[in-house]
């Protein structure tokens, strides 16, 4: 099968990023944080990564069932292709309504929610752990006969139609608003003002929520985040910082049936003997405070840099992994999302992610030679990668004061592994 276009439109999504974030600077407001935005798109670099590793388990049980338990053999053609796209964003509601009435699946969701901002970074930041569970909700369709390669290209438009609707610079769409979901409506979706909260489920069509009672209009400005905010700029703990939580509310709740609730039941539930479940909390947009560290402008732009390097990597990956012995694809993957967690620690100054950086240095250049010995550009590699690394050292040990006591005071209280 050929390249997801998901994968195909990356470029495009950055073009768009490119474009709001010259809106943005035109109309003098504040959409974007630094911080946030390369904390989004680590965790969109994760996802696709880990997709492209563990996606052979994930579609093959929907082969394995369309090849032995179809009721139909649907043929491929533009009016099938529209029935399946709106079947399949059927299947998307609920797969994303129950990702936030299920506690556990919502370990798997939560990291999207997690930015404070509202922007189209926004819609990169997903979690690489979701399509375990979210793929359940589709199998249907292999039941009913979409063959494979088709059901995977179509619903990836669902996907991608959602990219546009994470933005704050378009206001509502009249009549559209009735039928397709809508920047308006997904900004609701976001807010964590107790009226918002898991309302507007839809992926493309609105009618879904409308019918199935989730549907909330946009009133006041809603205050994006969830409501006990991350505060990491780790891509690591983001992704499982909530089963840790989690562990730590099994271990205090009593009973095997309220351990069960607290899995699976909504997010929040606990026994009345503990005080019953968690409250909403009201928000104030004047008085919020958003998570945010004050790491210096140097260290701001060597992690830049290093991140301009991790895109390419990232990038040559999705587009060519196939091609590549196992062993260099897993190398390769693992470097992305170790390096994806040392940015996230300079940004935080972590002395840990500082005493580090010389090691995965030296890894990057180990692994570019590994890649590529056997390689013409082996002799180019070596040169390009041995200045980088020479130029990147120096820039590291200027800024080593920064780091030579404990994190800011704003940083995140947990440990980088």
């Amino acid at each position: 099968m050929s390249l997801n276009p998901i994968v195909l439109s990356i470029p495009i999504y950055f073009t768009l990023i490119g474009v709001e974030l010259l809106v943005e600077r035109l109309q003098h407001t504040e959409r974007y944080r630094f911080h946030d935005a390369i904390t989004n798109i680590s965790c969109g670099m994760t996802s696709q990564i880990s997709g492209v590793l563990l996606k052979v388990g994930v579609i093959g049980m929907y082969e394995l069932l369309y090849t032995h338990f179809a009721l139909f053999h649907i043929p491929q053609t533009w009016a099938w292709g529209i029935v399946l796209f709106i079947l399949a964003d059927l299947c998307y509601y609920f797969a994303h309504r129950y990702s936030h009435e299920i506690n556990f699946f919502w370990g798997g969701h939560v990291v999207h929610h997690q930015s404070e901002d509202y922007n189209l970074s926004v819609a990169l930041r997903q979690s690489s752990l979701q399509g375990f569970f979210t793929f359940l909700f589709y199998l249907p369709l292999a039941i009913l006969g979409f063959e494979t390669e088709f059901f995977v290209y179509v619903s990836a438009l669902v996907t991608l139609y959602q990219f546009w609707i994470h933005t704050e610079f378009i206001g509502k769409l009249g009549p559209l608003e009735w039928v397709f979901n809508t920047p308006s409506h997904h900004r609701v979706h976001h807010g964590r003002n107790p009226k918002y909260i898991d309302k507007n489920y839809a992926g493309t069509f609105i009618i879904w929520d409308r019918l199935f009672g989730t549907f909330q209009q946009e009133e006041e400005t809603p205050v994006y985040g969830i409501t006990t905010p991350v505060r990491s700029w780790n891509p690591l703990w983001v992704n499982f910082g909530h089963y840790f939580q989690m562990r730590e509310q099994l271990r205090e709740t009593p009973g095997t049936w309220n351990k069960l609730r607290v899995m699976f039941g909504r997010p929040g539930w606990r026994p009345a003997s503990l005080g019953g479940p968690y409250q909403i909390p009201e928000v104030d947009a004047a008085t919020l405070q958003k998570y945010t560290t004050s790491a210096p402008r140097t260290v701001n732009f060597y992690v830049l840099l290093q991140y301009v390097v991790l895109l390419g990597v990232a990038a040559v990956f999705m587009f060519t992994q196939k091609d590549m012995e196992p062993a260099v694809r897993y190398m390769v993957a693992g470097w992305c999302m170790w390096t994806a967690v040392a940015c996230g620690a300079l940004f935080e100054a972590k002395r840990t992610g500082y005493l580090l950086e010389p090691v995965r240095l030296a890894a990057s250049l180990a692994l570019l030679l590994f890649a590529l010995r056997s390689s013409d550009l082996f002799i180019m590699a070596a040169a390009t990668g041995t200045a980088w690394l020479a130029l990147s050292l120096v820039w590291a040990y200027s800024f080593r004061r920064v780091f030579a006591s404990t994190a800011s005071t704003t940083a995140a209280s947990h440990a980088y592994a």
